[in-house]
């Protein structure tokens, strides 16, 4: 089976600043949340998980179902995370807590609210800053971004973009530069996914609800 991808996208609500190709933001969050105290990622918070950035919420797009989905946050934004440096000058980034989205289809306004996307997420950054390790639970949205990354997915039985409440998708990658705003080589490592649902076919399934009810 081949793993090889270029890009390896994992939950998109925890890792937006960090995969989507979305510059990550320029400062960190405090216990109190949305305050500019640092720099993005930090570099240690003294064991603490302590509350992202606003910014962090942003909205985004991204191409699938032969448009464009627009990805906003939802009501549910109780994102903390922890950073800690490790003595090889590895740095460790978890995230967890509460998360909703909301995806709007362009081409025909189909939407889905309040998706839950909750699932833990952990980042190892080495200390060039020039590759990590990245891993994600369910429930996650996952989407490719380009045509060797949905080869990767389709090798491993996974729709392009997909969302799921069970299971772990993990995998390393290599960035052209320490603003990891661009990813040159990855591989996927570890896919325990179960009941991927197609993001397309669930945007289906909603405008098909929402004409049901007129």
């Amino acid at each position: 089976m081949n793993r090889k991808m270029r890009n390896l996208c994992l939950p998109a609500a925890l890792s937006l600043a960090l995969l989507t190709g979305v510059s990550a933001p320029a400062f960190a969050g405090s216990d109190g949340g949305g305050s500019a105290v640092g720099p993005w990622p930090p570099e240690d918070t003294d064991g603490k998980y302590v509350s992202v950035p606003d910014a962090y919420y942003a909205d985004y797009e991204f191409e699938a179902c032969d448009t464009t989905i627009k990805v906003s946050a939802g009501d549910e934004r109780e994102v903390t995370y922890k950073g800690e440096k490790k003595d090889d000058g590895t740095l460790v980034i978890k995230y967890r807590g509460d998360a909703t989205i909301d995806l709007t289809r362009a081409s025909d306004g189909a939407t889905i609210d309040e998706l839950d996307v909750s699932g833990p997420f952990t980042m190892r950054l080495a200390e060039d800053g020039l590759s990590a390790h990245l891993s994600g639970r369910g429930p996650a949205l996952i989407y490719a971004m380009g045509a060797a990354e949905e080869k990767a997915f389709e090798d491993e039985g996974l729709p392009k973009a997909f969302y799921f409440t069970e299971g772990r998708l993990a995998g390393n990658v290599v960035y052209a530069s320490t603003d990891q705003k661009e990813v040159v080589s990855g591989e996927i490592t570890h896919n325990s996914v179960r009941h991927a649902k197609d993001i397309c076919k669930m945007l289906d399934r909603a405008k098909d609800d929402d004409h049901g009810h007129r």
